[in-house]
C-alpha cells in the first residue's frame, strides 16, 4: 500500500482526493521545483565569471567555439529542466511529458559536448585556479558527466515509475553542480579546496533531498539509494584520479587521440 501511495503522490492526486493528499502533492512538487532552482542557481553563479559574464570580466582563457556551444546547450538544458519541474509543480503533467523527448535529446547533445570540452581543456592545459594539474582535474567533469548520464539513463528507463523518475532526475542535476560550485570557492579564497567543496555541496543537496523524503514518507526511497551509490563512485573516483598514474596515462591517451 505504501508503494501505491507513493506512485499516486508522484503523478498527482485524483480529482476527488482529500485536501491532505492534495497538500502533500503540492508540497512534494514544490520541493523538487525549489531544488531544481537552487541547483541551477549554483551552476549559473559558478560559471558567471568564466562564461556568462566573461565579456565584462575578461577572465582567461578565451572562449572557444566548442566552449560557447557547450555552454549554450547546457544552459538550454537547465532551463528546460526547471521548466519541466515547474510544469509538474503547476499540475501540468501533459506538457511535461511532451517536453521529455526534447529534454532527453538535449541532454545527449550536452553530454557529448561536455566530454569534448573537458578533454579539450585537458589537452590545452586549462584548469581553474587552485585545481590540480589540468589532466588530473579533467577527472572531475568527466566523472560528473558519467554520473549524470547514469542517473538520467536510469530515470528514462523508469519514466513510467514517477516515484523513481523524479528522484533520479533531481539527483542528476545535483551531481552536475560540481564543476560550477567548485568555481564559487575561488573568489571566496578557497580555491585549493574547490574540488572538496564541489563534491561536498552536491552530496549536501542529495542529503537534503533524502532527509525531506524520509520526513515526508518515513523511509528512504530506493532511487535515492541508487543515486547515493553513484555519488559515492564519483567522489571516490575523482580523488583516486587526482593521485593516480593510471588516470594520468588514460588522460594523456584520450587527449592525444580525441
Amino acid at each position: 500500500m505504501a508503494d501505491i501511495a507513493e506512485v499516486r503522490s508522484a503523478v498527482g492526486p485524483a480529482p476527488d482526493a482529500p485536501r491532505a493528499s492534495r497538500e502533500a502533492w503540492n508540497a512534494d512538487a514544490g520541493f523538487y521545483f525549489a531544488m531544481a532552482l537552487v541547483s541551477t542557481t549554483i551552476i549559473l553563479m559558478g560559471f558567471a565569471p568564466s562564461f556568462y559574464l566573461k565579456s565584462l570580466i575578461h577572465a582567461p582563457p578565451p572562449l572557444s567555439f566548442l566552449t560557447v556551444t557547450h555552454g549554450v546547450v547546457f544552459t538550454a538544458w537547465m532551463g528546460l529542466f526547471v521548466t519541466q519541474s515547474g510544469l509538474i509543480a503547476a499540475g501540468r503533467n501533459a506538457p511535461h511529458k511532451q517536453l521529455g523527448i526534447l529534454g532527453a535529446l538535449l541532454f545527449g547533445v550536452m553530454i557529448s559536448l561536455g566530454y569534448s570540452t573537458a578533454i579539450t581543456a585537458g589537452r590545452l592545459g586549462h584548469a581553474p585556479p587552485g585545481a590540480p594539474a589540468p589532466l588530473a582535474f579533467m577527472a572531475l567533469p568527466v566523472l560528473a558527466l558519467a554520473g549524470a548520464t547514469a542517473l538520467v539513463g536510469a530515470a528514462l528507463w523508469n519514466r513510467r515509475r514517477p516515484d523513481w523518475h523524479k528522484r533520479l532526475m533531481v539527483s542528476s542535476i545535483f551531481v552536475m553542480t560540481g564543476p560550477g560550485s567548485g568555481r564559487l570557492a575561488i573568489p571566496l579564497g578557497f580555491a585549493d579546496q574547490g574540488t572538496a567543496i564541489s563534491l561536498g555541496l552536491a552530496d549536501l543537496l542529495l542529503a537534503v533531498a533524502i532527509a525531506y523524503d524520509f520526513q515526508r514518507h518515513k523511509r528512504v526511497h530506493p532511487a535515492y539509494m541508487l543515486a547515493a551509490s553513484i555519488f559515492a563512485v564519483v567522489n571516490v573516483g575523482v580523488f583516486w584520479a587526482f593521485g593516480s598514474p593510471a588516470w594520468m596515462s588514460f588522460a594523456r591517451m584520450i587527449t592525444q587521440t580525441a
